[in-house]
Formats: C-alpha cells, sequence, structure tokens
C-alpha cells in the first residue's frame, strides 16, 4: 500500500486489554507470533496496521506487569490498572484509569485513539480528550450480559454512552451481530459507523492438529479460558460429579486456563473426589495448547448468562481444530458457525451433559458435526475480515475526508 504524508504523520494510539502488550511487542520486533496466544494478537495486529499505514503507534495495556519500550515508531506499556474495586468504587476506577491513558496518549501525539471495552467506561472520553482527538471503540464483549435484565446502573450507563456511539466516535469496531444489534439498540439505530471482524488465525499454527481418534478408550472435552464463575467451570465440575455417579468412565473434562477461582475449583474437585472425570491443566502456553487440542474429540465452552461474551474465540479455535464444540446463544460466536455446535440452553448443566453424552456414544452425528467445521474455516483465516483490515478501512475512510 502506498503511504502519503498524512497517513506517515498520523499517530495511533490503542488502549487494549489485560494482555501483555510489552511481550507482546518485542515477539513482533523479531517477525515472530506471541507463542503464548493461539490467535493472532490484537496488539498484534495493531503493530502491524500502524505499519502498513506507516503511522507512529502507541500501545497501552492494563497487564499487572509493568514495564514499556520505546522505538523511533512505537511507544508500548504496560499500565497497571491496580487491584480489583467493586461497587462504586469500580466505576471511579475505570473512569480515572481512562483519564491516564488519555493523558499518556495525548502526551504521545495520539491524533486517535483506539479504544477496547476492557479499558474502561467509553463515556468520560468526552470529558477528558482533547477535540482533535478522535476515538475508535473496540468492543469484544455485548455492552451488557444478553440473557438478562438490564440493571439500574446499566441503563445509566447506556445513556451515558449514547453520545459516544452517536457523535463523538469516529466509527466502531466490533466483533460479532450480537454487539451491533446493542449497540444500534441504545443509539435508536443511528450509531456511528459499524466496522465488523473476526479473530484471525493463522492455517500453520493449525496443520499440526490431528484428527481426533473416536475410537479411543476416552472421549476428552477440552474446556479453554479463565478459570472465572461467569465462564461456567463450575458447571463443569458438576457435569464431571454426575459422569462419576453414572459410572461414565469414557467422557472426561480437560481445563485449560488460568484466572481467580483456580484454586477454589481445585479444592472443590479434590474434595468430591472427581479425579478421573476432571482434569485442571492451568495456563498453558501455544505448544501446550496445541498438546491438549489434539488429544481432544470436542470443545465445550459453557459461559454462563452473567457474562458479556461478545464473541468467545475458543469456539473459532474449536472449529480450525476440526472438533465440534457444545455451547449455549450465550455465545454470538455460535452466529458464525452453528452448523458445527452442538447448542444447548444457557446455564442448565443436563444440557451440556446430555450433548456430550451423546456426542461419546454417537459416531455418526459426531462425524457430520466435525464434517461441518472444515467448511467453516475460511472465515477465521481470511486477513480481509481481521481486526487490522477494519481498522485499517476506518482509517483510509477518515483520510478521504
Amino acid at each position: 500500500m502506498a503511504h502519503t504524508k498524512e497517513q506517515k504523520s498520523i499517530c495511533i494510539a490503542y488502549a487494549a486489554g489485560p494482555g501483555d502488550i510489552v511481550g507482546t511487542f518485542s515477539w513482533w520486533q523479531k517477525g515472530m507470533e506471541d507463542p503464548n496466544q493461539v490467535s493472532v494478537t490484537y496488539s498484534g495486529l495493531f503493530f502491524d496496521a500502524c505499519r502498513s499505514l506507516g503511522a507512529r503507534g502507541v500501545a497501552i495495556s492494563s497487564c499487572s506487569k509493568a514495564g514499556s519500550m520505546r522505538t523511533d515508531k512505537f511507544y508500548v506499556e504496560n499500565m497497571p490498572k491496580g487491584q480489583p474495586a467493586h461497587g462504586i468504587a469500580f466505576h471511579l476506577q475505570q473512569i480515572m484509569y481512562l483519564r491516564r491513558v488519555i493523558q499518556k496518549a495525548a502526551k504521545e501525539g495520539a491524533d486517535m485513539l483506539v479504544m477496547a471495552d476492557s479499558t474502561g467506561h467509553f463515556f468520560p472520553f468526552s470529558w477528558f480528550a482533547p477535540s482533535r482527538m478522535q476515538l475508535v471503540p473496540t468492543l469484544h464483549c455485548t455492552l451488557w450480559p444478553r440473557f438478562r435484565p438490564l440493571s439500574r446502573v446499566q441503563k445509566i450507563i447506556n445513556r451515558l454512552n449514547r453520545h459516544i456511539f452517536t457523535t463523538r466516535a469516529t466509527a466502531i469496531l466490533s466483533a460479532s451481530m450480537s454487539i451491533d444489534e446493542q449497540v444500534k439498540s441504545i443509539t435508536q439505530n443511528k450509531p456511528r459507523p459499524i466496522y465488523p471482524f473476526l479473530p484471525l488465525y493463522r492455517k500453520a499454527l493449525f496443520a499440526s492438529v490431528t484428527p481426533p481418534d473416536y475410537g479411543s478408550r476416552q472421549f476428552n472435552l477440552l474446556f479453554a479460558g479463565r478459570l472465572e464463575t461467569d465462564k461456567g467451570i463450575f458447571d463443569l465440575l458438576e457435569m464431571a460429579e454426575r459422569l462419576k455417579e453414572q459410572g461414565n468412565r469414557r467422557i472426561t473434562i480437560h481445563l485449560c486456563g488460568n484466572g481467580s477461582r483456580e484454586e477454589e475449583l481445585r479444592r472443590a474437585a479434590s474434595e468430591k473426589k472427581v479425579g478421573e472425570h476432571f482434569f485442571i491443566h492451568g495456563f498453558c502456553n501455544q505448544s501446550e495448547m496445541l498438546l491438549h487440542i489434539n488429544e481432544s474429540h470436542a470443545f465445550i465452552v459453557p459461559t454462563r448468562t452473567t457474562f458479556e461474551e461478545g464473541f468467545n474465540q475458543v469456539v473459532a479455535e474449536a472449529i480450525l481444530s476440526g472438533r465440534p464444540v457444545i455451547t449455549s446463544a450465550v455465545c454470538p460466536a455460535l452466529e458464525y458457525v452453528s452448523s458445527a455446535v452442538i447448542e444447548v440452553p444457557p446455564d442448565e448443566v443436563t444440557g451440556y451433559l446430555e450433548a456430550a453424552i451423546r456426542l461419546a456414544s454417537d459416531e455418526r452425528w459426531y462425524r457430520e458435526k466435525q464434517a461441518m467445521c472444515l467448511t467453516l474455516q475460511p472465515q477465521f483465516y481470511d486477513e480481509t475480515r481481521s481486526w487490522q483490515a477494519a481498522l485499517e478501512r476506518v482509517i483510509k475512510n477518515e483520510n478521504k475526508r
């Protein structure tokens, strides 16, 4: 792509999530993907976008491991948000953290802030940002849990955010159609332009994934993600209990990830003596994750209705691995891969358990679901549908004005 003088002079700031953006940048400088992730990281795509556009980049994450790096084209910082707060203190923390991010971006001369939803509330941007600074919200989660009534606080936040999504934002990046619907609902169907994106993966990474061995003695269900109640980990524990009670030794549940409830989950699993059915592997890097994928037969994504699920990339990773996935409509990713999914009612352990038992005992049905994975894979390898492509379209469209 040809670089204009305007493109060369632009400075784009990116307020990312809690990941180690300094670590990712170190790998990116070497021309390598972050080995701790299976998908292509959004921060890596941001660095690629800046390079493609000839822009300077400022990238800030809330990673607890404080640190920074500076080059001639980039300033990258892990700027911790602090200990998790609750109630009014939580909302104050969200507001004040965004203020710090804006101050840092402004000091570095940023013309635009691309702000992930995990950074903080959007509405204070109008309070703290200089008028010349553009805003591009990047929404990876729904604005509120879709299957729960709106709380009074959320209604207030929605009203405060309306101005951002109708007027102050330059454009909006969105990870799913469910997110689009919510943005449209709070803006009375008059949002700023919405640019959709999908998670991006490298085909070479999944080339090493072997087909599942359905005839093996055990049928391994794989959960990958944060070990938090909202992610359904205690529902998985209840599934393991029921499998034990039924004497079903074929199905095992494997959990890869860490989180604030990990120790509690380990203690509960030990107390319930479900060791033959329930395995907690903790955090897994890319190579470890691939080993567990190779040993799996299906994925399970039991996110609960209390969580603002925006896409859930694990659903895409299941498809790319050629494994059917059991989940519910809480995961908007289902909209993109429904033919390879076993959809069950949200928050119902019985539905997840029955789906797992059927997959493990009905090979013909299993193979039908598995075959659909192949037809659904190309969308997640398509760079034209990636976050980077969406961001570049936003900036190019702005440069035409």
